[in-house]
């Protein structure tokens, strides 16, 4: 029966992570929150089509085809984000055409386009976070420091799936006694059916938590992480590439300007941005070439 626990165990710290020997959270967290850092500070169009690139591999890998389905949803906005802009910024120096008698210059459309492209990595290394930092990690390295703060983000993220399913079941139960389900006076009943769901399962998690001593002690956890030599060999590449990354930043090897005239930095311009470059695909693809070449 300890081995049967013990296994699952093993199971559900191994399940989602990024590495294959790796099981602390640190090292995923510190990696997506490196990413998610680098495509806000990094503009230049070809290292967020690379970003793009691997999360979506990374999904792949990890067998997210939830993920892959929603980005093919995001491609209309990416045209909206990419033909807005133009219209309402009229700057630049290569007029295209007129609109209204407002010029629609190549400049503002590569710009929307640049934007667009910035939604759609973060929107894809947002949904890798979701699939890979649950909740049992994201409460295992900030409730020690931040109990109450940890309990409440994740209280908060896991409110939006809870009120999408209970409205599931709600609205399934109310068509299976015959009501329909599309009249629009039925919605509001169903929203009202999840809200008070909703406040009577708060009151019950919180009579609950008072009952079985919360806040009395020190948190403890359910999965207990420890650190392996293959972690700090991840976290010294991972910080080797976030330095050669950042430098590479702070020397403009990463810069791009759309205003007045388009133009970018070359990425094989100079040893530094060659080193940028690498840095940034490295720190990238790390996770995935170790899957890959481990046959995990």
């Amino acid at each position: 029966m300890q081995a049967l626990f013990n296994s699952k165990k093993d199971l559900l710290k191994k399940k989602d992570s990024i590495f294959k020997k790796c099981t602390h959270p640190l090292v995923d967290f510190l990696w997506f929150f490196g990413i998610i850092c680098f495509c806000v500070a990094i503009r230049h169009p070809f290292y967020l089509g690379l970003s793009l690139l691997a999360g979506v591999l990374f999904n792949i890998l990890q067998k997210n085809w939830h993920a892959l389905k929603l980005i093919i949803y995001c491609v209309p906005i990416f045209i909206f984000l990419s033909a807005l802009n133009p219209l309402v910024s009229h700057w630049g120096e290569t007029v295209l055409f007129l609109i209204f008698g407002k010029p629609f210059t190549k400049e503002a459309f590569f710009y929307g386009l640049n934007m667009g492209l910035i939604f759609l990595a973060m929107f894809e290394w947002f949904l890798c976070f979701g699939c890979v930092m649950t909740v049992d990690k994201f409460t295992y390295l900030f409730a020690p420091i931040f109990p109450s703060v940890s309990l409440m983000v994740v209280m908060i993220l896991r409110l939006v799936p809870f009120c999408i399913r209970r409205g599931r079941e709600i609205s399934d139960g109310r068509w299976a006694i015959g009501l329909k389900k599309v009249a629009f006076k039925q919605k509001f009943s169903v929203l009202n059916a999840v809200m008070s769901s909703i406040l009577e399962d708060g009151v019950m998690t919180a009579l609950s938590m008072e009952k079985r001593g919360y806040g009395t002690a020190r948190r403890t956890s359910f999965l207990n992480y420890r650190w392996r030599f293959s972690d700090f060999c991840e976290l010294f590449f991972l910080s080797f590439c976030a330095f050669f990354i950042v430098c590479g930043i702070k020397n403009g090897n990463c810069a791009v300007n759309f205003y007045p005239v388009i133009s970018f930095s070359k990425i094989f311009a100079s040893l530094q941005s060659a080193e940028t470059f690498f840095a940034f695909a490295g720190f990238l693809f790390l996770p995935m070439i170790v899957k890959f070449f481990s046959g995990d």
